[in-house]
Formats: structure tokens, sequence, C-alpha cells
């Protein structure tokens, strides 16, 4: 297996963009926010009160790092794949990772998502992200100017009405 390297070619959030995203969030005093996939802080260095963060270019791996409790928010934008420097070893991890932020997580996950990933939202994954408690609830379309594509910022809730069928 290949070793992991630093800053292979990712997208990391625009912070402008972070910053205009955070605006949907209703941030509470007493929230304990996740931010899993750090990268360069776009999304970390804007959430208010009490947060935590993982980054696996940091040492942080949100699959065996030990929290020492849940989280109320958790705000991402999820890798799309593992970073390993063989490019032929890299894997898709997304939702792997997002389910990890749905254990992690007792009231909101909010992702940002490109096409390809909204897409791997199927009813069979719909149905066990409900099983787990979570209802998709927010949905904004946006086009990232540095990126190529249609994204979609979601949330998902324990305390909001699905905004779906499936």
């Amino acid at each position: 297996m290949s070793e992991l390297v630093p800053c292979p070619p990712f997208h990391y959030t625009p912070r402008e963009v972070a910053i205009e995203l955070l605006k949907d969030v209703e941030f509470k005093g007493d929230d304990y926010t996740l931010e899993p996939c750090k990268g360069a802080g776009a999304f970390y260095d804007n959430i208010p009160f009490e947060k935590d963060w993982c980054e696996i270019d940091l040492g942080r791996d949100i699959f065996i790092y030990p929290f020492d409790r849940q989280f109320t928010k958790i705000i991402v934008n999820p890798p799309y794949r593992t970073n390993h420097q063989n490019v032929s070893d890299r894997i898709n991890i997304c939702m792997k990772f997002i389910f990890r932020c749905f254990e992690l997580c007792s009231e909101e996950c909010w992702f940002l998502v490109n096409l390809k990933m909204w897409n791997s939202f199927t009813p069979v994954r719909l149905r066990k992200i409900r099983d787990m408690g979570f209802n998709l609830c927010f949905m904004r379309v946006l086009n990232i100017h540095k990126w190529w594509g249609r994204y979609y910022w979601i949330c998902f809730s324990k305390h909001k009405t699905s905004m779906i069928k499936y």
C-alpha cells in the first residue's frame, strides 16, 4: 500500500464560499462542531463556538481519532478519494466518510458535494441515513467559479422534516 503524502491536487473549499455557506447554519452557543476534513481551514476558521477538527495530512484521521463525545454539528467538504501518492491506489472514500460523520453527530451534518457525490445518495443510502435518524432538510445549489460543475450544500438533521421522498 502506498504512503500518504501531504497536499495532493485536491480542491480545498474557497474561503469566501465557506463564509457564505456558513450563513445557512443556525449555530447555538452550546454547539460542539466538527470539521472532519479541515484542509486549509476555510470552514473551520469561521465556525463559532466550541469546535474540533480532523485532517489526515495533519495526523488526525476521522476513522481512528479518539473523540471524547458526539458533536452537535458536522460541517465538511468531504474528500472524494484517498490521497495515496500513487494515483492508481486512490479509492473513492466519500460515502464511507459521510457515514462516519453521521456516527459522530447528534443533530446536523452539513456537506458540500459535487454532482457525482449527490448522485451517490441513492434511495438505499437515504433509507440507511434515515434509519440513523437523519433527514435531508436543506439544499442549496451553487456554482463555485474556481471549480467546474454544479455543487450542492446539503443538510441532514435529526430534528427537521425530510424535504424529499424516495
